[in-house]
């Protein structure tokens, strides 16, 4: 018992500044341990994976038509332009209407060559390239999803060509949530500000 009113007696006798301090503490802590959890890759349906966290590292996608969701025709030719402000390592891909992933770059066409110099902008496929990038079915919402890194990515566990023909790797899942997830996974140790997402979306109609 004297033990007990002995301790009851200090905490009474706390000045209120303590209190004040402890619940700083608390706040600051909490605060800590949100941020922490906020600092994960965030997976959107609009945007697939977006960096919760602020960085100086800008990307941007878009395409040879104007608007918010433009719409192509199967057969007809599109271009996608790609733009950093900082030297970065650019990932592009296009998820389908049927969740069919396509990575459009790093591709053989460029030599796997994927960095891109600050304030450059890239188009794909350039008019070097020997090939066209043709619309196709399956109709309905496609996604371009575009990542910057400063450094570069390991995406073996995602993306491999097949054989030595394939000018594209294909990608070994469905789906641009599956996608996001494992992505998001082969993202999160990499330093919070050195990557960067962007998407475009296009229909393709009858």
């Amino acid at each position: 018992m004297v033990k007990k009113i002995i301790l009851i007696y200090h905490v009474e006798t706390l000045p209120s500044r303590y209190f004040e301090c402890m619940k700083k503490h608390i706040l600051a802590a909490s605060v800590l341990l949100l941020s922490v959890a906020l600092a994960k890759p965030q997976i959107s349906p609009q945007r697939i994976i977006v960096n919760p966290v602020p960085t100086d590292l800008y990307v941007n996608v878009w395409l040879d038509k104007g608007g918010n969701t433009p719409s192509y025709y199967p057969g007809e030719n599109i271009h996608i332009y790609t733009r950093v402000n900082q030297d970065a390592y650019v990932y592009l891909f296009n998820i389908d209407a049927d969740g069919q992933i396509d990575m459009i770059l790093p591709n053989r066409y460029d030599n796997g060559d994927n960095f891109v110099p600050a304030n450059t902008t890239k188009v794909f496929p350039d008019r070097n390239d020997p090939f066209e990038y043709e619309i196709a079915a399956p109709y309905g919402l496609n996604k371009v999803l575009a990542v910057a890194s400063k450094e570069p990515l390991d995406l073996r566990n995602l993306a491999r060509f097949r054989d030595e023909d394939d000018y594209f790797a294909t990608i070994t899942i469905r789906g641009d949530m599956n996608f996001a997830r494992k992505l998001s996974i082969i993202i999160q140790p990499l330093p919070q500000k050195n990557w960067v997402s962007d998407t475009a979306r296009y229909n393709v109609r009858y």
